[in-house]
């Protein structure tokens, strides 16, 4: 269910950016390895989450609908699901945010896009092996992960799509 508590604010959910209560974990992580902008509440102070929200047009995501706050005015969607792939149907089924996928265009950590970098900066960065075998790296500009399509990666894919989240595909 999507619900604006009182002072509603006009959110645009062309850019599908949420922010997710600590119990939500899981699906905060999946929402980033699908490319949407996620932040987990366990990151920020209550007051923090509650400015992101509205500064940023975030739609506050959760479980309970007793979360301190949320007369404010805040953009909320009130999960009825408790499996992460329900849960993302769920939001899917109201914001339409499958047409956006981009497979792991996002730092898993810390929510940033990440950007190429060239292999010649990554000597002494990652193994040899993994030099030798892959081409593209990404990095996270901000926790310095490096990222590559290596078999964890492969498998993280494969849970995407068993769940019936495809890159670049409308509809489920």
């Amino acid at each position: 269910m999507s619900f604006t508590g009182s002072g509603e604010h006009n959110v645009s959910l062309a850019t599908h950016s949420f922010i997710l209560e600590t119990e939500l974990f899981p699906l905060c992580k999946a929402l980033r390895m699908l490319g949407f902008d996620a932040l987990c509440r366990s990151d920020l102070s209550h007051r923090d989450a509650i400015a992101r929200s509205i500064e940023e047009r975030r739609v506050w995501v959760l479980k309970s609908p007793a979360t301190p706050g949320l007369h404010y005015g805040i953009k909320y969607f009130l999960l009825e699901t408790d499996e992460v792939p329900d849960q993302l149907d769920e939001i899917d089924e109201q914001y339409t945010i499958r047409e956006g996928v981009t497979y792991f265009s996002r730092c898993l950590k810390c929510n940033l896009l990440l950007t190429a970098i060239p292999e010649e900066k990554l000597l002494n960065k990652v193994p040899e092996r993994i030099l030798q075998n892959f081409n593209k790296f990404q990095h996270c500009t901000s926790c310095k992960r490096i990222y590559w399509q290596g078999s964890h990666l492969k498998r993280m894919r494969q849970k995407l799509e068993s769940w019936g989240w495809r890159e670049g595909e409308a509809g489920g």
